[in-house]
């Protein structure tokens, strides 16, 4: 008994699957330890499902009328470029969606709280209290607004438009100092409000010790700027799901032209 194998269906899905676990794997929301790996292996394998026909056609065109070749070689050398394809697209996003963390740990810093880090149960890194509920925040506000839809389509248009994973290394190097600079500004942005403030604060108490040196300014100034960043969390939460939805679709954009899209 004989059976045929659709053996273009099966590299384009074997691809495909390589190339979406690396990109669930590091892209935010689907990377949090939070979410089950159950589910992030069955989602990687329901959108492989969704991508394998366009990269099986265009394995098929890529190797003219012979059928798809299963050389250990080359079907190696794909898998690698649909991993780094993946991880590409899933570290753009990665890069912008941290710089909401970095922004909560850096009034962690000014604070002090940074001092009292514990060990996060889901990452299994230590944290600091504010960047971690920036972080978590995040999350929500990201399946709230539907970010994670807008997060699959880019990766689905990826795969439209270099469904073999080739991308230009020259232009995705520029993307990449494009994000780093990008995350840089936006973790500013986000904590300038609290961070002003914090600075205020210490200057104030710096003109207060050389006017009472009596007082002890270490721990006044402790529970001052514990007050202050408490009292204008507010104002960073109120700009976090405008910054959330930015942050996200400008990744998505920017990791789009580097695939071409």
């Amino acid at each position: 008994m004989e059976i045929d194998l659709p053996v273009a269906q099966l590299v384009g899905f074997s691809l495909a699957l390589v190339r979406t676990t690396a990109w669930v794997s590091i892209c935010p929301p689907f990377n949090s330890p939070a979410v089950p790996k159950r589910v992030r292996v069955g989602l990687a394998t329901a959108i492989s499902f969704v991508v394998a026909p366009m990269i099986a056609e265009a394995s098929d065109g890529a190797a003219g009328a012979s059928p798809v070749s299963l050389a250990l070689g080359p079907f190696v050398i794909a898998l690698l470029t649909q991993a780094i394809a993946g991880l590409a697209l899933g570290f753009a996003v990665l890069l912008l969606f941290s710089a909401i963390q970095a922004a909560g740990d850096l009034i962690d810093l000014q604070v002090g709280f940074s001092l009292g880090q514990v060990i996060d149960p889901l990452s299994g890194t230590s944290a600091a209290p504010i960047g971690r509920f920036h972080q978590l925040l995040a999350l929500v506000i990201v399946f709230a607004i539907n970010g994670h839809v807008l997060v699959v389509r880019g990766f689905l248009r990826s795969v439209e438009a270099v469904p073999l994973g080739q991308v230009d290394l020259a232009v995705l190097g520029s993307q990449l100092v494009d994000l780093l600079t990008m995350f840089l500004v936006a973790t500013i942005e986000i904590g300038l409000p609290v961070l002003a403030a914090l600075f205020c604060t210490e200057v104030a108490l710096g003109l207060l010790g050389k006017a009472a040196p009596q007082l002890n300014i270490l721990v006044l100034g402790f529970a001052a700027k514990t007050a202050v960043a408490l009292l204008l969390l507010g104002v960073t939460l109120a700009m976090l799901p405008e910054a959330t939805e930015s942050l996200i679709g400008r990744a998505v954009r920017m990791a789009g032209q580097a695939f071409g899209g």
